[in-house]
């Protein structure tokens, strides 16, 4: 039984339920049928019926063997098992922070994560390691999800340099050293006419799906970008749209947004508006 199961069935008490008495029963029959099993938990227990066993059964996959049964461990590891397979997109707002995180939640999620003891107050240490481990994960898959974004706002900027050099009639094709090399402080190296033939066209690419529209620019690219000046531009891709549209900024169009200085203090990280023109 290793069809898809739903998020919205797998993370219930009903699923996680049935599989405490699958693990319980299965231990008992090592050697009986999934199906004869399972026709044997419905005769035996009263509560069976009520419970989503299909999606227990699934479950029992993605949660360890040596699980133990009993108390909020056992949940614990049920919810653990889910949101790692699973990924529902609201685990991604438990980097919000445990009270903020579950607010957003429908009622029986909520009782979920209080039925697994992960509610408690004052709260106790296994409890705070708990959510930092979890809320960790959902913290890199975040991560990866934005640098997949990135990655695809970098192969649009390559594709939209290839034809505007093929228009410019610049026979050479555009590199990509942002791939190679993050400390690059930009990310694709295509190419204008200048006064004295093909000079350099250094872009730093950003994707932002953020409302109001903005970016983030980093000291390191900054610091590029001044040095470069003219042959410097920031690409910026729209990814709510469909297709992503391309917004470009010039370094003096974005110097405006960038702080300084002050005392000992010193910026790595700014936040710059897509302002319209």
């Amino acid at each position: 039984m290793t069809g898809a199961i739903s998020t919205e069935r797998v993370f219930s008490l009903p699923c996680f339920e049935g599989l405490r008495l699958f693990r319980k029963y299965r231990t008992s029959h090592p050697d009986l049928p999934l199906s004869d099993l399972l026709t044997l938990i419905e005769s035996v227990e009263a509560d069976a019926h009520s419970l989503d066993m299909e999606a227990s059964v699934y479950l029992s996959e993605l949660v360890e063997k040596d699980c133990p049964l009993d108390g909020h461990v056992f949940y614990q590891t049920c919810i653990k098992g889910v949101l790692l397979k699973h990924q529902p997109i609201w685990a991604k707002l438990m980097r919000q922070g445990r009270q903020r995180f579950v607010k957003k939640l429908d009622r029986n999620d909520q009782d979920i994560f209080a039925a697994a003891g992960l509610m408690e107050n004052p709260t106790p240490l296994h409890v705070v390691t708990w959510w930092d481990s979890v809320s960790g994960y959902a913290r890199l898959v975040t991560d990866h999800e934005k640098m997949e974004q990135g990655r695809a706002a970098e192969l649009l900027t390559l594709e939209y340099e290839r034809e505007r050099l093929k228009a410019l009639g610049i026979d050479i094709e555009p590199d990509w050293p942002g791939f190679d090399d993050n400390f690059a402080g930009y990310d694709v190296l295509s190419y204008d006419h200048g006064p004295h033939g093909v000079r350099n066209k250094l872009i730093e690419v950003k994707s932002t799906t953020a409302s109001p529209l903005r970016f983030i620019v980093t000291r390191n690219e900054w610091d590029k970008a001044e040095r470069a000046g003219d042959a410097y531009h920031f690409h910026i891709w729209d990814m709510n749209q469909t297709p992503p549209v391309l917004i470009e900024r010039t370094v003096a169009e974005v110097a405006p947004h960038i702080p300084t200085d002050g005392g000992k203090g010193k910026w790595t990280n700014a936040q710059v508006p897509v302002l319209t023109h």
